[in-house]
Formats: C-alpha cells, sequence, structure tokens
C-alpha cells in the first residue's frame, strides 16, 4: 500500500477540486487568517514529523565541570569539558520503521489539515449558495405579500357591496401580517449569512460568482474520496507503529564515547600522593540490551488492535462514502421532480396569464386577477431557482470528500 509517492500530487490536485470558484484561486475564498492558520498549522506538521523522524538519534551532551573536593587534607580540584555521545545504532528494525512511521504521519497530518480546508472552503461556499437563495425567497416572499394585498383589495370590495362576510377579509388580512412576518424573518436570516461569509471570507457574497457542480460518478466519487485516502494511510502509520512497538522489546546495540578535555590544575589525591591530571583521553564501547517488561504483550497487543481496527474503518467508511452518493442521487432526483413541477405550473400559469389579461380587456375580470397571476408565474420560477440553488448544495457535499475539478 504505497501511498507516499503520489501524496504531493494528491494535495495539488486537491486544490484544483474549488480552482474554478472564484478567480482561479482557492485562497481567495478563505480569509486571509484563516489562510495563515492554514498554512501555520502545515508548518507545525512538518516540524513535529520531523522531530518524530529523528527522534531515535539521541542528543550529543557536552558538559563543563569545575568542582572542588575538601574531603581530604589537599583540595581536590576538577576542571574540564566532555563530549558524550550515546547513540542507539541497532533496534531490530526499529529504527527503520521508526522513519517510516515519522513520514506517515506527516502524509496524515498533511489529509487531516487538507480536509480541514476543504470543510472551511464547503463552508464558504455553502453559505454563498444559501446567501443567494435567500434572495429570491425574499423576493418570492414579497411576490405573496403583493398577491395577499391584491387579495385584500377583491375581497375589501366585495365586502363593502355586501357580497362576502367579513370572516374571509379578517383571513385575508391575517394571511397577508404572517407572510410579512416571514419576510422578516428572512431578512434577519440574510444578515445572519452575511455575518457568517465574512467569518470565513474577505470577499463579498453579493459580487462572487457562484460556482456551478455538476454530478460525477460514482467510481470517481470513491476513488478520490478523500476520507478514504486519509483512512488508508492511517492504516500504512498504524502498521509501521505496531512494527515499531514490537521492536521496541527486541536486542538494542547502542556505540558510547567520550572525548575529556582537563584543564591545568586539576588534581587527583589518591594514597597520599597527588596527580595532575591534564591530558586529553577518549572513552569507547558498545552496549547490547533488552528490556524485559511484563506489560509488552499488552502494549504490542494494543497497537496491533489499533491496527487492525484501522482496517475495519476503512471498510466502514466505503459503505458510508457510498452510501453517500447513493443518497445524494435520490435527493437529486426529488429536486429534479420538484423543479419539473415548477415548470409545468409555470406553464400553466403562463396560460391563465393569456386568459386573464384578454378577460381584463373584455371586462370580466380585475387587474387585480391579472397581477395575481403574473406574480404567481413569477413565483414558480423562482421556485425553480431555489430548487436549482439546493441541487447545488447537494453536489457539494459530494465536491467536499473529491478533488474532481469543477466543470
Amino acid at each position: 500500500m504505497d501511498l507516499h509517492g503520489s501524496k504531493l500530487r494528491w494535495i495539488l490536485c486537491s486544490v484544483l477540486a474549488f480552482s474554478l470558484l472564484q478567480a482561479g484561486d482557492v485562497d481567495e475564498l478563505l480569509s486571509a487568517l484563516k489562510r495563515e492558520s492554514l498554512e501555520l498549522q502545515h508548518r507545525k506538521n512538518v516540524a513535529d514529523s520531523g522531530e518524530l523522524e529523528f527522534s531515535w538519534i539521541n542528543p550529543v551532551t557536552l558538559q563543563y565541570i569545575d568542582s572542588r573536593n575538601e574531603q581530604f587534607d589537599t583540595t581536590q580540584k576538577r576542571r574540564e569539558f566532555a563530549i558524550v555521545v550515546d547513540q542507539p545504532i541497532f533496534k531490530s528494525g526499529g529504527i527503520w520503521y521508526a522513519v517510516k512511521y515519522a513520514n506517515a504521519t506527516r502524509h496524515v497530518g498533511d489529509l487531516s489539515i487538507e480536509t480541514q480546508r476543504r470543510q472551511l472552503i464547503k463552508q464558504v461556499v455553502a453559505t454563498l449558495f444559501n446567501f443567494k437563495k435567500n434572495e429570491y425567497q425574499i423576493r418570492k416572499q414579497q411576490l405573496l405579500i403583493e398577491n395577499d394585498r391584491l387579495d385584500i383589495e377583491r375581497k375589501k370590495e366585495q365586502y363593502l357591496s355586501g357580497d362576502l362576510d367579513s370572516g374571509f377579509l379578517d383571513q385575508a388580512i391575517l394571511k397577508k401580517n404572517q407572510d410579512t412576518l416571514n419576510l422578516y424573518v428572512l431578512q434577519d436570516t440574510k444578515a445572519q449569512l452575511h455575518k457568517q461569509f465574512n467569518d470565513l471570507s474577505d470577499a463579498d457574497p453579493v459580487t462572487i460568482k457562484l460556482p456551478h457542480f455538476t454530478l460525477m460518478d460514482k467510481e470517481t466519487f470513491l476513488k478520490n474520496h478523500i476520507d478514504l485516502v486519509r483512512q488508508k494511510e492511517e492504516i500504512v502509520q498504524k502498521d509501521y507503529f505496531n512494527t515499531m512497538t514490537w521492536a521496541r522489546y527486541m536486542p538494542t546495540l547502542s556505540v558510547q564515547a567520550s572525548y575529556v578535555k582537563p584543564y591545568e590544575n586539576n588534581y587527583f589525591f589518591s594514597g597520599g600522593n597527588i596527580y595532575d591530571l591534564t591530558d586529553d583521553y577518549y572513552t569507547y564501547g558498545f552496549r547490547v540490551s533488552m528490556p524485559l517488561d511484563i506489560k509488552s504483550y499488552y502494549t504490542i497487543e494494543s497497537t496491533k488492535v489499533d491496527y487492525l481496527n484501522a482496517r475495519v474503518m476503512l471498510n466502514d467508511k466505503k459503505r458510508e462514502a457510498d452510501n453517500a452518493y447513493i443518497a445524494t442521487l435520490k435527493r437529486l432526483d426529488v429536486l429534479d421532480r420538484m423543479i419539473e413541477l415548477s415548470k409545468e405550473d409555470e406553464t400553466l400559469y403562463d396560460s391563465l396569464v393569456a386568459s386573464t389579461r384578454e378577460k381584463v380587456e373584455a371586462g370580466e375580470m380585475t387587474v387585480y386577477d391579472l397581477e395575481t397571476m403574473e406574480n404567481s408565474k413569477r413565483i414558480r420560477q423562482l421556485d425553480q431557482k431555489i430548487f436549482a440553488l439546493d441541487k447545488q448544495l447537494v453536489l457539494l457535499e459530494l465536491y467536499e470528500k473529491s478533488y474532481e475539478t469543477v466543470q
């Protein structure tokens, strides 16, 4: 399962997923602060994985000693500089897998940051779609209120002429008031959406051109699903960690060496004599060690279970991705039927507008009736635009998970 070689290409391709959203540059969608935060997370991931990659290398110790010993009649002085090395060079394969584990950890971190970037971009684009959808909803609500006003005018004339009970007029007035309250709610929602967009982006949602998504095929969706790719990389990571843990309890070979530079007037007292130790000297050797830890079995078993669970999680995520695609198709089908119904209603109202206009000209119907039909036709046209944006929101969920380029 070698995913490392193509990882950079993968991330570059993933950026292209939203490259057409705005001026060909995905970064323009996110605010400067969010882009900076993502970049700092990436730098930290590189630093953390670099530290992990070289964690098997022990530091070289530099030490300086300046001491006095008053234990005997003559003061013993010790002043020296030393370089000390104690470095494992063989850990039963543990060093090799430690490096591999560090690289896999970096790749998992990169994919996690890329996932976070996608989630932020999805929030920006979803807010943009909802902002435009809200504008259509406000316009639709205004047309409904206009129809309510026309209905009130008709019923008021009928009431004043004695042809209509007052209860019908009251109901028309109450409906207009309720639709007006709904308009206020939509206007408040618009302000909230504007605020949400400004939290995520420095751009203006009013002037941004809306992207357009098309349905990708299932094979492409599953092949490039970022959660599945990240889970596969986590399997590699946990496999290396399992082997590295196992090697931790195997024999380790270490080399030891030191260089000591004594300074003059460095004395040592022994057997009534004082020795002047001022010559440099070296020490070197090796050490073989092997820990005997009663907990080793359980530690190794724990990492093994983590690895096996990661494989199970991959199959589970594959099923979730498959179900998500199927659910998307069903949602799109429902929205297509809603759009088709709105088109049929638009066609019907189009013929009603023509018929009503003829009757108005003949004096058989009022101009209120004509305006009502025209407004109802416009409402159905707005419904089609609203449903089309709902489809884009559904498709956006697919593109959040895949690096397939926007068509």
